[in-house]
């Protein structure tokens, strides 16, 4: 006994199903590549994303709520969930920019005592 259900050829709502994960995870990636490349891992753009997702959160809990189209929610849940996805790792990206800066200036000033004590 198999507990697989048969998917129709035609269903689309699988298809995204199976590979949501694969293109929020794209979609996400691409978006916090737009964002760096643009000088835009800036606290301005992380709120900005962080408005958007929200947004996007509130239209796919309205709309699983008020239709019964798998489509449509499948298409909502994909939207929400990427720009989630977006907004962390451009949050990330601000947020190790920042430690790499504190490390470069935590380096060059060790490295600055080894060669004012070198110079004794």
């Amino acid at each position: 006994m198999s507990s697989h259900a048969v998917e129709r050829p035609g269903n689309q709502d699988g298809w995204f199903h199976r590979h949501r994960f694969r293109i929020v995870l794209w979609v996400a990636v691409a978006e916090g590549l737009l964002a760096w490349a643009t000088h835009g891992l800036h606290i301005g753009t992380i709120i900005v994303l962080g408005v958007i997702a929200v947004a996007c959160l509130i239209l796919y809990r309205y709309t699983t709520e008020r239709t019964k189209s798998a489509f449509l929610h499948e298409a909502t849940w994909l939207l929400a969930a990427s720009q989630l996805g977006a907004t962390i790792l451009v949050a990330a990206g601000y947020i190790l920019i920042g430690a790499l800066i504190v490390l470069l200036v935590i380096f060059a000033l060790i490295a600055l005592g080894l060669l004012l004590l070198d110079r004794r």
